[in-house]
């Protein structure tokens, strides 16, 4: 490749860099001075029932922003939706917001870098922190964080647009992850269906007894079960290959 030719992409990787940023900054600052950086889940009630018919696409717009840029736990917003819309409603309308957030902020995490990962991550060593951890083991251990809603989704899915993974793998992980998340916060934390008392406390004992168990068995063995995750999604994108060109043909 020719020096013009490094510049001319160098100019526009900058160019597209400094865009996106700004876009992201103007953003945060629009949902700041609307004051939806720091909702409770009484306001997110609030607002989500004032608006009516909108409040669908209220609710899948604050399960969105959750993931990228409004640093709101994804258990508040759930367990609001749910006393919002119910168990179902919720659970449809938190995975579509949920899933379109976390691809974006994937692949700002790809296309932007690092510069989006630690704006994201609040800081250059605090971004270090969390890819010194994932480093080689990467969809072990973003599979369990996403499974559980106490790690930081937003960091998480950026930082993971930094590793070798694929967004066909990425988008495979949040298609199986986030229903199970979504699901075991409306099962577990909204007391409806599994309640607080009786034998719901046994069966909630049981059940964090296994994850607890499955967490320690794949943490013992990280290095295969990653390998066998690009292995599996290495196959799937070769079928898709062998569709197009198929299809290709056929044309």
């Amino acid at each position: 490749m020719e020096k013009a030719e490094k510049i001319k992409i160098i100019k526009k990787l900058i160019i597209s860099a400094v865009t996106i940023g700004a876009l992201l900054g103007l953003i945060y600052l629009a949902l700041y001075l609307l004051g939806w950086t720091d909702l409770s889940r009484e306001q997110i009630q609030e607002l989500i029932e004032s608006k009516g018919v909108l409040a669908p696409l209220i609710f899948i717009g604050i399960s969105f922003l959750q993931v990228t840029f409004v640093p709101i736990p994804g258990a508040v917003t759930i367990l609001a939706g749910n006393y919002v819309f119910g168990v179902a409603e919720c659970f449809l309308y938190s995975y579509i917001g949920m899933l379109l957030g976390s691809m974006l902020a994937f692949f700002l995490g790809r296309i932007v870098g690092r510069a989006f990962v630690n704006w994201i991550a609040g800081g250059k060593e605090a971004a270090d922190k969390w890819i010194k951890k994932l480093k080689g083991r990467e969809n072990v251990l973003l599979f369990f964080m996403f499974l559980f809603p106490f790690f930081p989704d937003d960091v998480l899915c950026a930082i993971a647009g930094l590793f070798p993974i694929t967004w066909l793998g990425f988008l495979i992980m949040q298609l199986v992850t986030r229903a199970t998340s979504i699901a075991g916060t409306l099962l577990f934390m909204s007391g409806e269906v599994i309640p607080f008392h009786g034998w719901g406390l046994v069966a909630l004992a049981a059940i964090a007894v296994l994850f607890i168990t499955l967490f320690l068995v794949c943490m013992k063995y990280t290095e295969k079960i990653n390998a066998w995750f690009y292995k599996v999604i290495d196959k799937i994108a070769n079928i898709f290959k062998k569709n197009k060109k198929r299809e290709k043909e056929k044309k």
